[in-house]
């Protein structure tokens, strides 16, 4: 087979960008030559997502009738990996107030951990704050006000700001809240959020209670909202990362893996080695296992991983699976292993509709701009098996090569002329592309395109839009 117009990937993600081609692609291929996969995953961690929480607010420092001499904001982190709040602000307005102020925090919390913000010291109190975590000259209202945790250091405007909001806390009289205001204070209360931190339902009214402060710094015994179950996993839960489908697992095989408890809640989305030519083979404090070996990982969430099968799997008849997170190792399980079990990419990531094509002329394939008859396209697929060279797991794809697996494809039917399959340039090994020349005297329209290797075909119900010549 011989290569035509393999485009560079430099070129094949600038047109991804524009086509969004690559929807399915981007949820677990980072933009491996700096563009394209960053920019959709982490649409999926945009506000809210933190779980880092205001957990105490104490504006009575320093007041008349006070203990503590100083103000403070504690932060909690809920959830089950630590975040590393480096550049994020707390900020304060007035009750009804519009302007802001910030105090800088930095460092990391720890699933279930404190972290203490000491803030601006009044005339009276006789007692120190433990030992903040940071400090800063901010003060904080005694009674009613706006705190607001922030991702980053710009100051927010208005008297309801939006922005990379992580945590909102309005308390007492104020003009803005989650849901309804947290109590009033004094200068003897604090406010603390119900279990030791651990409640959020969005509503301040309900999330918070009164109560004498007593301020948590990172030293304080860490208090998890979760107790950590081991992953489960099943074999039905593994399936051909393009089509969705289960049963046998290929050599170099993109895999999406379902269970629970195989992650952490907020998506870890993958990582290059230091050298920057090859995927890590953990994210987030998950690996996934072949045989008690670690295979590069492409994404991690509590629900669901995605890996990549080892080439070395060429020849073996089956092959023993776990996921571990955190160091707790889930139940085994044993996957049958076949040469090729390929599935093709779609747009709209369900396995079916329309195919991850690009026309010749390096634009998306769909109804507004279909491939001509006797015109190439360029297919993404998954699961053909070893290639020649071989493929080195995890690699990013600098050359060409050929999938060993006799390859076939048919379109509306029809056998297709494949002009190269083989590695995809740019990507990671394991991602197969196809270049083909679409049948003359096919039917035009949305028609069907089937991928073969090694004598088992991909899933039903992908299509490719041809249009005449």
């Amino acid at each position: 087979m011989v290569p035509v117009d393999v485009p560079a990937s430099s070129h094949l993600f600038s047109i991804a960008l524009g086509s969004n081609i690559f929807l399915q692609l981007s949820r677990f291929l980072r933009g491996l030559v700096g563009v394209v996969s960053i920019l959709l995953i982490t649409a999926i961690c945009l506000l809210g997502q933190s779980s880092v929480v205001i957990s105490q607010v104490y504006g009575g420092g320093g007041n008349s009738g006070a203990t503590f001499r100083n103000d403070y904001v504690e932060l909690f982190n809920r959830g089950r990996a630590a975040v590393v709040i480096n550049g994020w602000t707390v900020q304060h307005a007035s009750a009804n107030g519009s302007n802001w102020d910030r105090a800088f925090v930095s460092g990391t919390i720890q699933p279930g951990g404190y972290y203490l913000l000491q803030l601006a010291q009044g005339n009276a109190g006789t007692v120190n704050l433990p030992t903040p975590d940071a400090t800063a000259g901010m003060n904080v209202s005694a009674m009613s006000a706006k705190l607001v945790l922030v991702n980053n250091s710009t100051l927010l405007t208005g008297s309801a700001p939006a922005g990379q909001i992580m945590d909102f806390v309005g308390y007492g009289s104020t003009n803005t809240t989650e849901g309804n205001a947290a109590p009033t204070l004094s200068n003897t209360t604090a406010i603390f959020r119900r279990g030791g931190g651990c409640n959020d339902s969005n509503n301040n009214g309900a999330d918070f209670v009164v109560g004498l402060p007593v301020p948590r710094n990172s030293a304080s015994p860490l208090a998890p909202c979760f107790i950590e179950a081991s992953p489960l996993i099943s074999a039905a839960g593994v399936v051909n990362a393009a089509s969705f489908e289960g049963g046998a697992i290929a050599p170099g095989q993109v895999l999406t893996i379902f269970g629970s408890n195989l992650g952490p809640n907020q998506l870890a989305t993958l990582e290059l080695t230091a050298d920057q030519q090859s995927i890590s083979k953990s994210i987030g404090g998950t690996r996934v296992l072949f045989d008690g070996a670690a295979s590069p990982i492409l994404y991690s969430v509590a629900g669901q991983v995605s890996a990549i099968a080892p080439f070395g799997l060429a020849g073996r008849r089956s092959v023993e699976m776990q996921v571990e997170y955190n160091g707790r190792a889930s139940n085994r399980i044993t996957m049958e292993v076949q040469p090729a079990a390929p599935g093709i990419f779609t747009m709209d990531a369900s396995g079916r509709g329309l195919g991850a094509i690009l026309n010749s002329d390096y634009q998306a394939n769909g109804a507004s701009r279909p491939a001509q008859r006797g015109g190439v396209i360029i297919l993404y697929a998954t699961g053909a098996g070893q290639t020649d060279p071989g493929s080195i797991d995890g690699r990013i794809v600098a050359g060409i090569g050929r999938q060993v697996q006799p390859m076939e494809l048919k379109i509306a039917g029809v056998d297709a002329e494949i002009l190269y399959a083989g590695p995809a340039p740019g990507l990671v090994s394991g991602v197969v592309q196809v270049n083909a020349r679409i049948p003359f005297g096919i039917p035009t329209g949305m028609v069907l395109i089937e991928l073969s290797s090694g004598g088992r075909a991909s899933q039903n119900g992908v299509r490719v839009a041809v249009g005449e010549e």
